[in-house]
């Protein structure tokens, strides 16, 4: 009796693992969609993949961080290799090449426009 209910534990924890895994890689692919977009380069489709899966401390508590690894072209005919890196559901950190408009708009010096 005790086996079976062993037995029904390990099934419903290897669903929650499998599903807890799909969330987080929908959840990257929106990330690296979004910071795309913002940095002006195209997001190659079908290259986000899990690269690195570690466990560190944030505020204290044991997370699980997940490094994936994508592909972006600048031009449509190149392709560069980024990550981005998620602990739980926060976005962390992640490296990407800019496009000419994300670049021409750091090069260009912004106005501060002062509120009261």
């Amino acid at each position: 009796m005790i086996g079976t209910w062993l037995f029904l534990l390990a099934i419903a924890v290897a669903v929650w693992a499998w599903m807890d895994i799909l969330r987080a890689r929908e959840l990257a692919i929106a990330h690296s969609r979004t910071l795309c977009r913002e940095a002006g380069v195209q997001l190659l489709d079908q290259t986000v993949s899990l690269k690195r899966l570690s466990l560190a401390r944030r505020d204290g508590l044991p997370t699980v961080v997940r490094r994936y690894g994508f592909e972006v072209s600048l031009d449509g005919s190149d392709r560069h290799r980024c990550h981005l890196d998620l602990a739980g559901r926060r976005l962390e950190a992640w490296s990407l090449p800019l496009g000419e408009e994300a670049r021409a708009r750091l090069e260009r010096p912004t106005r501060l426009h002062l509120v009261q």
